[in-house]
């Protein structure tokens, strides 16, 4: 198992490195300095703003998703202690010290911490794949193939929707027909598969009852309004003028380009995509890269800021939040 940690940390580093030295390959980084030192810093601010509404909204959600049973304030500084810990660690282990955390305030476990990690990272996902097929429509420079994607990808992730509110009002069912599908696989563990499965739909409890679950779907898409405007600002501030789909596309970008094995942070992978993005449509590659470094470096010091001020407010020390982490990871996988 370590040996296999140590291997995805190399492949993360490697990953990285190699798409940051094709974009200095391609770009010349004293360009992307210089355009990043004429930036409108007012459109700056502004985007720094929209990552913090998006954090304070983020915390809405998360709280939701425990029963608001504990005060906002305590999610909102866990949730930002989890981002910094992502951003400066490997194996994104701000996820699972953010469950590690909020387990310990009472009432909530790990274990239903955890399962909101799960659902979280869902929900986000099916945004995206949904988001796709609206910004995509509006961008001629496409190839139809990529547009005929996208909206294929559009309607699979409302039926995935679909299915899941299905499942979590049965699952008592669907832990059945789980339990019967994977005894037919020889090598899979069943009992672990079948509780992974559970502990997910009991993450989605919110959407047994109509209004909870229309109120987490609402909360789901008012997240990411404010990481539309940064994006927006962000492009802005770089002398780009962009549209709505161009704005909409840029982030889902971002989004599935930052799921490649990477460096702590998503170094160079977020970069490579949201420039890949920008110059699919057609936007100069040097204003992309500069958008791409400068928001990415706003977005890292937005959240480490955050992130400290998180432990000051709990009274945590990050040396003792990152060692239970471990140790907690260290059980998990003990027990399998």
């Amino acid at each position: 198992q370590e040996k296999a940690k140590q291997r995805q940390f190399w492949l993360g580093i490697g990953v990285s490195l190699l798409c940051l030295v094709a974009i200095f390959f391609l770009i010349d980084p004293s360009e992307i300095w210089t355009a990043l030192k004429t930036a409108d810093y007012r459109f700056v601010l502004l985007s720094a703003s929209g990552i913090v509404g998006f954090l304070l909204l983020r915390a809405v959600r998360w709280r939701f998703m425990l029963n608001n049973d504990i005060p906002y304030a305590r999610v909102f500084h866990i949730q930002n202690i989890g981002y910094m810990l992502s951003m400066l660690l490997p194996f994104r282990l701000g996820d699972v010290a953010r469950a590690v955390l909020v387990g310990n305030v009472p009432p909530i476990t790990i274990s239903r911490g955890l399962s909101t990690m799960v659902v979280e990272r869902l929900l986000d996902m099916l945004f995206f794949v949904t988001l796709l097929p609206f910004t995509l429509a509006a961008v001629d420079t496409l190839p139809d193939w990529m547009q005929s994607f996208a909206r294929l990808s559009g309607f699979i992730a409302i039926a995935a929707i679909v299915v899941l509110i299905i499942a979590a009002n049965q699952r008592a069912r669907v832990r059945r027909f789980v339990t019967a599908v994977f005894n037919r696989i020889p090598f899979l563990d069943t009992t672990a598969w079948t509780r992974r499965v559970d502990d997910l739909l009991a993450g989605l409890n919110t959407l047994t009852h109509l209004r909870d679950g229309l109120m987490l779907i609402l909360l789901s898409v008012l997240v990411w309004l404010p990481i539309l405007l940064a994006y927006y600002a962000g492009l802005r501030a770089v002398g780009l003028h962009p549209t709505a789909a161009m704005t909409g596309f840029t982030v889902a970008a971002a989004a599935f380009s930052v799921a490649a094995p990477s460096s702590p942070g998503q170094v160079g992978v977020f970069h490579a995509g949201v420039i890949a993005a920008l110059q699919l449509l057609g936007q100069p590659e040097v204003a992309a890269a500069s958008f791409a470094f400068g928001y990415h470096a706003l977005n890292t010091l937005t959240m480490i800021g955050l992130g400290l001020i998180g432990l000051a407010a709990t009274g945590e020390a990050m040396g003792n939040v990152i060692r239970s982490t471990q140790k907690f990871m260290r059980k998990k996988e003990d027990n399998g």
